[in-house]
C-alpha cells in the first residue's frame, strides 16, 4: 500500500485521490494537508496555488501598499470598492485605478474623478493592463489621462511645443 504525503499549502486534494491540485483564483489553502481550497473572504482574492488571500477582488482596489498578512486580517481597511467612474480589475492598487475614457484625475493618488464637460481630450487610463501602465510612464507631451498635445486639469491645456 502506497504512503499517503501530505498536500503543500497553496494545494488540496479529495478524499482518496493521491494527487494535489493548485488552488484556483480566489482560493487559498494555508495549511499543508488541505482537503479543499478555501474562497478568500470578501472584498479579497488570490492567484492560481496562493497559500493565502493578499489583494483585492474585481470592483475593488488596495488602498495602499501593506504587508499581504494585514491585508488578510483587515480585508476592508485596505480593500476599498471602485469609485464611480473607474475600472478595477483584480489586483488593482490606487496608482494603477483605472479611468473611463471622458474622465480625467488630478494624479495617481487620488479616488477623485471628474468628468471632461468642456473638452473632449480625456483619454482615461482605461484598464489595469502593462500597456496601460506604460503608456502613462511615457506620456511626454500629455497630461495623465489626456490625448497627446493636452494636459492639465481636466485636459484642457495645450502642451507647447516650445
Amino acid at each position: 500500500q502506497g504512503e499517503c504525503t501530505p498536500c503543500v499549502p497553496g494545494t488540496s486534494s479529495k478524499r482518496g485521490s493521491d494527487a494535489c491540485e493548485a488552488c484556483g483564483a480566489g482560493l487559498y489553502a494555508a495549511n499543508a494537508g488541505q482537503g479543499q481550497c478555501i474562497p478568500c473572504p470578501n472584498p479579497l482574492s488570490s492567484g492560481r496555488g496562493d497559500v493565502t488571500c493578499s489583494f483585492c477582488m474585481e470592483g475593488y482596489y488596495l488602498l495602499e501598499s501593506a504587508d499581504p498578512d494585514d491585508v488578510f486580517r483587515f480585508p476592508t481597511k485596505h480593500c476599498k470598492a471602485c469609485p464611480p467612474n473607474a475600472n478595477c480589475a483584480t489586483n488593482t492598487t490606487l496608482e494603477i485605478l483605472g479611468v473611463r475614457h471622458g474622465f480625467w484625475r488630478a494624479s495617481l493618488h487620488t479616488t477623485e474623478i471628474h468628468e471632461c464637460d468642456a473638452s473632449d481630450h480625456c483619454s482615461g487610463s482605461g484598464g489595469v493592463t502593462d500597456a496601460s501602465r506604460r503608456r502613462l510612464a511615457a506620456s511626454d507631451g500629455a497630461g495623465p489621462g489626456c490625448d497627446l498635445g493636452h494636459t492639465g486639469p481636466l485636459c484642457e491645456w495645450c502642451v507647447s511645443d516650445e
